[in-house]
């Protein structure tokens, strides 16, 4: 998965190619996942290894997409990549940062 992320880094030259490459928040969610977590997802609070994806708004489910449970039993923490970030207490999708960062290139 890193060289994923990688290679679609290389490939952004310009703003542009970062629009296209980010062009929706799935997009913006997956590579900020791949980056953070570049060898599978850790809880923030515990630091276990694994946890679950819950279901998505998509799926006709309450929770979001992006949200993932610890499945230490003792933790059970429900995180999303931006947890304990700046990116999370702001509430704004992924894609208003994107433009905000192309903008300030």
């Amino acid at each position: 998965m890193p060289s994923e992320h990688h290679a679609v880094l290389s490939r952004i030259k310009t703003v542009s190619d970062m629009v296209e490459a980010l062009r929706n928040e799935e997009r913006c969610r997956h590579l900020l996942e791949q980056m953070v977590w570049p060898r599978g997802r850790i809880c923030p609070a515990c630091g276990f290894r694994e946890s679950i994806a819950l279901a998505g708004r998509d799926t006709g489910a309450k929770a979001r997409p992006g949200l993932y449970q610890c499945s230490n039993g003792a933790c059970r923490h429900q995180f999303t990549v931006t947890t304990h970030t700046p990116l999370h207490a702001t509430k704004l999708p992924l894609r208003v940062w994107r433009k905000r960062c192309s903008a300030a290139l």
